[in-house]
């Protein structure tokens, strides 16, 4: 389809002569010949011109100045919709052109009559089933043996593949813009030297600063001194690696980058290198760690703290899982029970250091607890039994917290070897007892039913209603020791009860 085909009666065009460039298309033709005035010369032309546009993949049409169509191939037809040429002979031309092309038609064929030709125009026709079809025009006009117009040849192509490949490239792009400009992550284009080309919008986020501001500076400027060679030398490879079938990132770089405000980011990057006409860029692809790189810090720094007090433990620090299997085992522990942590980790706790009439209840308080997040023995101290390695028991004093990771948890106990203690307590006693006798004997209170001064002072506060506990914490002494003193006066007494002993003792003065 040309504008050709558009050109009807119009305002202001008719046929007089116009001055046309020597580059117009010319052709000879006498003036008083029909149907272009064709005698033999024409017809000749005609047949000529048949061959051409009939074996031309392009659609080809020849018009009047007014737009009558005198001749088109099978691919015009084909083109609007037709079967064949002979539909569209002697139609007007401007049947086929979209109503909102056909004033920029109209200006296009006042160029043609003016500058002899247009290339490479673009309009939408209109088939003959009322669908449209965008094409490309390039027109000429043909020229009689005064340089007149006298006709219009019209090469048309049609573009809806290379429209759409273009639709589709142009959503290609938008969305490849939307995940560049949304994405978390800095996306740099840079070129060897460093100079950045490109930066994506996410700088703003990371390090304070808009694309516009850090384009055609250098990468330089934010890179640390400290991190700038290990950054340059993995450009530098990337460069000198380049080649069009390189499709292998380099490996992850961690470097600092400046923020806008002073304060150092860590930033985690992976590259690139591009080529294009042979130059090659580099393409870096980094995120903003500083978070995970503190916390890793943290976290480190923690552990060997943590570390440096179980080390430092007098206490044996014991920590198991859910299942009483050992996780952590200190140097203290492996003191105390024999084992070195090696042998211990990994072990059953119940069947490593809790001696054998302690594992039942143990395991029943496990599985009480993993359920209902309830157990006895939890946030208090308790004296149990502890079992070494070569199977000895000895007295503990164990203090177990829970402490809750995600799904599972953990239980971490402080024992504490209660064995000194208790020897201690029991020399102290002992002694006690003894000065007590010694007392006795001197001043000569020995009682009756042969109480020592200290069984006497049991018994005398059992007769005021006095509990083990409180007698214990009257003498500054156990309640296991109160106990002793009680079984004793038991005993010595000839008594059943602790009522029968004390009634008895009022009833014989022993005590007022």
């Amino acid at each position: 389809m040309s504008v050709i085909e558009g050109a009807g009666p119009r305002p202001g065009v008719g046929t007089t002569k116009v001055g046309l460039p020597i580059r117009a298309a010319r052709m000879t033709l006498p003036v008083q010949q029909s149907a272009l005035l064709g005698d033999s010369p024409f017809e000749w032309a005609a047949a000529l011109y048949r061959t051409i546009v009939d074996t031309s993949p392009d659609a080809i049409t020849v018009t009047t100045i007014e737009g009558k169509i005198i001749l088109c191939n099978h691919q015009a037809a084909a083109l609007h919709g037709l079967e064949g040429a002979d539909e569209m002979t002697g139609r007007s031309a401007w049947e086929f052109v979209a109503a909102e092309d056909v004033d920029r038609a109209s200006r296009d064929l006042l160029r043609i009559l003016t500058e002899g030709r247009i290339r490479q125009v673009e309009y939408s026709l209109v088939r003959a089933d009322g669908g449209r079809v965008p094409v490309e025009l390039s027109a000429s006009a043909i020229l009689d043996r005064e340089g007149n117009p006298r006709a219009l040849i019209g090469v048309v192509r049609d573009v809806s593949e290379r429209r759409a490949a273009e639709e589709a490239l142009r959503q290609s792009e938008e969305h490849f813009r939307h995940l560049i400009e949304n994405a978390p992550d800095l996306i740099t284009l840079i070129e060897p030297s460093g100079e950045i080309r490109y930066q994506s919008p996410s700088v703003r986020r990371t390090l304070g600063y808009t694309p516009a501001e850090l384009v055609g500076t250098s990468i330089w400027r934010l890179i640390h001194a400290d991190d700038a060679r290990e950054v340059g030398d993995a450009i530098a490879r990337g460069v000198l690696e380049a080649s069009p079938e390189s499709t292998l990132p380099h490996k992850l770089l961690v470097f600092r980058a400046q923020h806008r405000d002073g304060r150092w980011r860590y930033l985690e990057g992976s590259g690139k290198v591009l080529m294009e006409e042979g130059r090659a860029y580099g393409l870096i692809n980094s995120r903003d760690i500083t978070d995970r790189v503190e916390a890793e810090r943290a976290l480190e720094a923690s552990e060997r703290r943590k570390a440096a007090i179980l080390e430092a433990a007098l206490d044996a620090i014991i920590t198991i899982d859910d299942e009483s299997r050992i996780i952590e085992f200190n140097p203290a522990a492996e003191a105390m029970f024999g084992y070195a942590a090696a042998e211990a980790i990994r072990k059953r706790l119940d069947g490593l250091i809790v001696p054998p009439l302690l594992r039942t209840k143990h395991r029943h308080g496990m599985e009480r607890y993993l359920p209902t997040g309830k157990g006895q023995a939890l946030g208090k101290r308790m004296e149990l039994t502890g079992m070494r390695e070569d199977g000895t028991e000895f007295p503990v004093e164990l203090a177990i917290v829970p402490i809750v990771m995600g799904k599972t948890t953990i239980f971490t106990g402080h024992v504490r070897d209660l064995t000194e203690r208790k020897r201690a307590e029991e020399e102290l006693q002992q002694a006690r007892e003894e000065l007590e006798s010694r007392v006795e004997q001197r001043l000569g209170v020995q009682g009756a039913y042969g109480l020592t001064f200290r069984e006497l002072t049991v018994l005398h506060l059992l007769s005021s209603g006095r509990a083990d506990k409180e007698i214990a914490a009257t003498l500054g002494i156990s309640a296991q020791t109160v106990n002793k003193h009680v079984q004793r006066i038991l005993h010595k007494i000839d008594a059943s009860s602790r009522t029968e002993a004390v009634v008895r003792a009022i009833k014989e003065g022993v005590v007022g």
